[in-house]
């Protein structure tokens, strides 16, 4: 009856015709909305490394200190061998995140009406699923633990599931050591004592996922892309670091609330001290990740909300150990859970970000647009080259005839290295030099792609990538649009890949 009193506690039952219409509608609103989506340049770039090599070994030393474990690679590399076909990025990333949304709407103990919140939310009907990105990788094995947890939680699959979600991303192993917390909290609250047996399982279980976590941490470390070092790698001062802690601009901003709200959530598994526990060891872990090791944005704050909806769907389920119940806990659990919903109401209001662009005609990258561009006849094998770097690497994707020409690095590829090594200021002089020198050597047209608008009324210091920037000085402009020919101005789109 406790579970019944609950604004979040339902049947989750896929042979109620509702929750089935439900996922219907949403599974064609999904496959519309992938159906138009066009990659920006993170997402070509994990499918440009899953690629490279001749072989898997060779891919997997490729992406050593890249930033992100080898799974989402792994399942890339291995599905095109076997399909050939670059459509495979786009199957997999929706694949990925409709069999997530799958386990949710048949397996979750939610309501009706919350299921829908997360189904229809931003990250639930595109971030984590249209996005072909390793993130929703988590969510699928976050919601899978939830579904199997009763089943799992005293065998070794659980430190298994653990051991593949520390191998999703980097900010997921500190959430699975939260879900090991989870279980440990679990066992030390249980009405009864614990058999011997289930510490021996659950230490099996620790060995697992520290292995997982070993696994990622060798793959990542030491980066390769120095360039991408977080801004206070140099260390914090004590006064410095309390106010990044408890300030709303660090940690979990791009999800429309602070982590004050957030641990407000948290209250709403009170009453299961294992809940409460892991999702407050969980929110802090990430908040301090975030400040001191990689900025966060929309993307990595997702992890921890799919977490707190994992925990939520485990307690409702029973899982998370008793303690002592107080009767101040009685107005504390039901304020954390609304707050939870509003959190979830957030999210799905958020969706109207790429119904807008729909409406307005925008796409999400102005990448495919300008890939049409060059492929034609008087473009053909043209180089390309861009300021910032970054921004020319979706065209392995959709123009792969065409050589990609890092400014900054000097040098052809189809990854850019963010390495400190490469020119930090770069001038329009130095960019039209690199063209002439190209075309001279290949004789080969240079299309380049230029983010900032080329103004001769002003200087200005443009910001390209991380600390690297760009002097557009008003005479080096005049000396540079004498010198090329203005092909398009591909301007307004969802990401920051717009430019001339």
């Amino acid at each position: 009856m406790e579970r019944l009193a609950s604004p979040l506690a339902g049947v989750g039952d896929i042979r109620r015709l509702p929750r089935l219409m439900l996922f219907l509608a949403w599974l064609i609103f999904v496959v519309w909305l992938s159906s138009r989506h066009v990659f920006w340049r993170d997402e070509v770039r994990g499918f440009s490394l899953a690629l490279s090599g001749a072989d898997i070994p060779t891919m997997l030393r490729n992406i050593h200190g890249e930033g992100h474990p080898a799974l989402w690679y792994l399942i890339l590399r291995v599905g095109h061998d076997l399909f050939h076909s670059r459509h495979l990025l786009q199957v997999a990333g929706t694949a990925i995140g409709i069999a997530a949304m799958a386990i949710l709407v048949c397996l979750a103990p939610f309501r009706t009406a919350i299921v829908a919140l997360i189904l229809f939310s931003l990250f639930g009907a595109f971030e984590y699923v249209v996005m072909a990105r390793n993130y929703g990788l988590s969510m699928l094995v976050m919601f899978a633990l939830a579904a199997l947890y009763p089943r799992v939680r005293n065998t070794l699959w659980l430190g298994l599931i653990l051991a593949l979600l520390c191998n999703t991303n980097v900010p997921a192993c500190l959430l699975a050591a939260a879900l090991l917390l989870f279980r440990f909290v679990e066992m030390l609250s249980s009405d009864q004592s614990t058999p011997r047996r289930d510490w021996s399982m659950f230490a099996g279980n620790a060995a697992l996922s520290l292995a997982g976590a070993i696994l990622c941490f060798i793959t990542v470390y030491p980066t390769a892309n120095d360039l991408a070092a977080p801004s206070y790698a140099g260390g914090l001062g004590i006064i410095q670091a309390a106010h990044t802690l408890v300030s709303s601009t660090y940690g979990f901003a791009s999800l429309g609330m602070s982590a004050g709200l957030l641990a407000v959530a948290c209250l709403g598994l009170i009453r299961k001290p294992a809940g409460l526990i892991a999702a407050l060891a969980g929110l802090l872990v990430l908040k301090l990740f975030f400040v001191l090791v990689f900025p966060s944005s929309y993307r990595h704050e997702l992890l921890y909300l799919v977490f707190l909806i994992a925990l939520y769907w485990m307690t409702i389920k029973g899982a998370g150990g008793r303690w002592p119940q107080r009767p101040w806990m009685t107005s504390l659990e039901p304020a954390g859970q609304y707050v939870f919903l509003c959190v979830l109401l957030v999210q799905t209001a958020l969706l109207y970000y790429p119904l807008r662009l729909e409406a307005r005609g925008l796409p999400y990258s102005r990448s495919a647009a300008a890939a049409r561009l060059v492929q034609g006849p008087e473009l053909r094998g043209a180089i390309l080259m861009a300021d910032p770097d970054t921004m020319i690497e979706p065209m392995a994707y959709y123009a792969p005839g065409h050589p990609l020409w890092f400014l900054r690095v000097q040098r052809f590829g189809t990854v850019v290295p963010l390495s400190r090594a490469g020119r930090r200021v770069l001038t329009l002089d130095e960019i039209l030099a690199d063209a002439r020198r190209l075309n001279m050597a290949t004789g080969r047209p240079v299309v380049f792609f230029s983010k900032a608008e080329l103004r001769s009324d002003r200087r200005q210091i443009f910001p390209a990538m991380y600390s690297d920037v760009t002097v557009i000085d008003p005479t080096a402009v005049k000396r540079f649009l004498a010198a090329t020919s203005l092909l398009a101005s591909l301007r307004g789109a969802g990401s920051d890949e717009s430019y001339d």
